[in-house]
């Protein structure tokens, strides 16, 4: 397997949301008795598109090539294909452009393909890892992951309950509760873009959620939805 190539700057879109893949999906497609098999993968790091790469070697040392390509980053910083010895830009581009035309980001995808015996050519085998990949792409579950603050919330125990159903309800991403305190807290995620208005309406909603701190900001998991 050919090494990771260099890193190349895609785009710059700081704090701007973007979407991912939810854990692993497979699916596989056969032309001229050649196998493709396409996994696709969520990855946070380099390493995880290597440890993806070294499980798909280890189980398909039969396999003639394992061509991927990934992207990193809420930025988009990081993008990577390699083609494992196909002709040159017949299997990492198109593998790259079904994640780069979907907005993916954090995701990686590999073509495992087993030779039939017949040689495709460039034209037909560029086509064939495009349409493996973008199916891969079509039957993922996809997530969107947003730039939100985050907020500790502290409210009376009357009103502990009643604010938890509301964040709820809305979908936010509550990342702790606390009980056992004089006061409960609630910490949670909201998308910035929206989060003064929000925090509005649960002050008018909240009689007692007075005590709301800013403590800092980050990326969520925010919605899942099936294309």
């Amino acid at each position: 397997m050919a090494e990771l190539e260099e890193a190349k700057e895609v785009v710059d879109s700081k704090n701007s949301d973007y979407k991912s893949v939810d854990a692993l999906s497979m699916v596989q497609m056969t032309v001229d008795k050649s196998r493709f098999i396409a996994v696709i993968q969520h990855v946070e790091s380099v390493n995880d598109v290597k440890t993806l790469l070294g499980s798909l070697k280890k189980s398909n040392k039969d396999a003639k090539h394992i061509a991927y390509a990934y992207r990193l980053g809420a930025d988009y910083s990081v993008a990577k294909h390699n083609d494992d010895g196909e002709p040159a830009g017949s299997a990492g581009l198109p593998i790259f452009a079904a994640i780069e035309n979907s907005k993916l980001s954090n995701t990686a995808i590999a073509v495992v393909r087993y030779f039939g015996g017949k040689e495709l050519g460039k034209s037909k085998l560029t086509r064939t890892y495009a349409a493996v990949a973008n199916s891969a792409v079509k039957y993922a579950k996809i997530f969107i992951m947003k730039f939100c603050n985050i907020y500790d919330m502290k409210v009376s125990y009357a009103d502990f309950a009643q604010l938890g159903k509301l964040l709820t309800e809305k979908g936010y991403s509550i990342l702790d509760q606390n009980i056992n305190d004089t006061m409960p807290l609630i910490k949670v995620a909201i998308p910035t873009d929206i989060a003064d208005k929000e925090i509005e309406e649960i002050r008018a909603r909240i009689r007692g959620a007075n005590f709301i701190t800013n403590i800092g900001s980050g990326y969520y998991r925010f919605k899942s939805y099936s294309k």
